[in-house]
């Protein structure tokens, strides 16, 4: 159990796996989790940074708009997502659609960062190797990305949208000494993940500032799949995002958002 935890931190993913009865079933699921992060530090919790990543267009007649990530997880009801707290994400068209000529789509850029405030919070200064408990010496966890959006629309209340997205996450971990973790030796986590994906969607206005989107994504890099359903008000987003290679398939999420 206790090694099991330590990776959960290490990880800086503060999730809860739901309630498993026999011990084996929860020694099998810490032991996948501690392969996935030793094998790839960042792509652990990548979905993390996936989750407050936008790429769904401005609404018609808005030039900018600002976007925040603050409920999601992989839980069932979503909660404050402290692991992405500290992020931002903003959008700028470029180019309204039907400007310069009948038929040219919209345009937008969309630009988001995120760190973990909180992994700090675990740090301890003054540990050395000779402690005689493990301890986390340095933790830092976060990324960015920029991303592409086109969208032309199909007829009065209906637009396809496509964008292409680059994400850059980084890990670096460090602990007062070498530890064992499911039967390996581990000091340092330190990755990043670097990701381009290709998304395509469709949006439906069926009120005034009310939307319903459907998405799916493929990253070209690491060969990750992903899909999203969401709800938009005038200034709330809810959703589902699907991730197929997940062990937590489905991943609800809440954004808060304001267009100008």
């Amino acid at each position: 159990m206790r090694k099991f935890i330590l990776v959960v931190l290490i990880a800086a993913v503060p999730f809860a796996c739901g309630t498993v009865r026999a011990d084996n079933q929860f020694e099998s699921f810490a032991i996948q989790q501690a392969g996935k992060l030793l094998a790839n530090p960042p792509l652990f919790v990548y979905e993390f940074q996936r989750n407050m990543e936008t790429t769904t267009p401005l609404p018609p007649g808005k030039g900018l708009g600002v976007n925040y990530h603050f409920l999601g997880g992989i839980l069932i009801v979503p909660l404050p997502d402290i692991t992405t707290a500290y992020n931002i994400s903003a959008k700028v068209r470029l180019h309204p659609e039907g400007r310069l000529y009948p038929g040219l789509p919209q345009l937008d850029l969309v630009a988001g960062r995120w760190k973990c405030l909180p992994a700090h919070k675990l740090e301890d200064s003054n540990a050395s190797p000779t402690d005689s408990q493990t301890k986390v010496t340095n933790f830092d966890v976060g990324g960015h990305y920029v991303a592409a959006v086109v969208s032309s629309s199909l007829e009065p209340r209906v637009r396809l949208f496509w964008s292409l997205k680059a994400s850059k996450l980084d890990v670096d971990v460090g602990l007062n000494k070498p530890t064992d973790v499911f039967g390996t030796q581990v000091q340092k986590f330190r990755g990043r993940l670097l990701e381009k994906t290709f998304a395509a969607g469709l949006e439906h206005t069926y009120a005034e500032n009310k939307r319903w989107t459907i998405e799916g994504g493929y990253g070209m890099k690491n060969h990750l799949l992903s899909a999203k359903v969401a709800w938009s008000g005038r200034f709330l987003e809810m959703g589902f995002n699907i991730y197929p290679e997940s062990v937590f398939i489905m991943q609800p999420q809440m954004n808060f958002h304001v267009y100008f």
